[in-house]
């Protein structure tokens, strides 16, 4: 989970608006708005993401005693994922498709119609499974300002601050070496300061005189 472990692999943000300190009801009904929920296999789902208790992965009923240890807030970042080993899936589609075939007295089945049945038995297969359960702890320093995740991915880090935005009301800005420079220089300082660092950050570009040369 990370922060209860402590996990050394964390992101950290600048929280720049959201609930104050003493709106803490405020906070408790976004993390109830954002909570984790079921995996709706029936649109064509297979994964879910939300809120989740700090100490309860399991639990999203979110309350004072539970989320609030001044001066943190702690709580988790939960990501359900159903899957289906590839093997199995292979036996069940094999053993559907002869199924078919000799209810139909048939000796080949039309590719667009193998699809929706391959398609079909994935479904029927998924909601059966139990999902895959990855957890990362949030603290939340309300005297400092800063909120810390403790993932490095960039996938959940996203998908993370999308939900902080959207259910809490809370806007971020990563405290790596970009966010830190933004909120020191100015505008032509900052451009001035990314020529000087050897990739240009966001572009996954080469050096400078990499174009050139190539």
């Amino acid at each position: 989970m990370g922060f209860a472990t402590s996990t050394m692999s964390y992101t950290t943000w600048e929280v720049l608006s959201g609930p104050l300190p003493e709106h803490r009801q405020d906070l408790l009904d976004g993390l109830v708005r954002g909570r984790i929920g079921g995996i709706d296999v029936g649109v064509g789902r297979d994964r879910a993401a939300g809120f989740a208790v700090f100490d309860d992965p399991l639990e999203t009923g979110f309350e004072e005693a539970n989320v609030f240890f001044d001066p943190l807030v702690l709580f988790c970042f939960r990501m359900d994922k159903l899957t289906v080993p590839p093997s199995t899936l292979k036996l069940y589609i094999r053993k559907r498709i002869a199924e078919n075939l000799a209810a139909t007295r048939r000796e080949r089945m039309p590719r667009a119609e193998r699809e929706e049945l391959i398609e079909a038995v994935r479904h029927d297969l998924l909601r059966k499974a139990i999902p895959a359960i990855s957890t990362y702890d949030a603290v939340w320093d309300m005297s400092s300002g800063r909120l810390r995740l403790f993932t490095t991915s960039a996938a959940v880090r996203e998908e993370f601050v999308a939900r902080c935005r959207e259910y809490l009301g809370v806007e971020l800005r990563a405290m790596d070496t970009v966010g830190i420079l933004e909120t020191r220089l100015d505008e032509r300082e900052l451009e001035e300061a990314f020529h000087l660092l050897p990739f240009r950050f966001g572009t996954g570009g080469a050096l400078a005189g990499d174009e050139e040369e190539a």
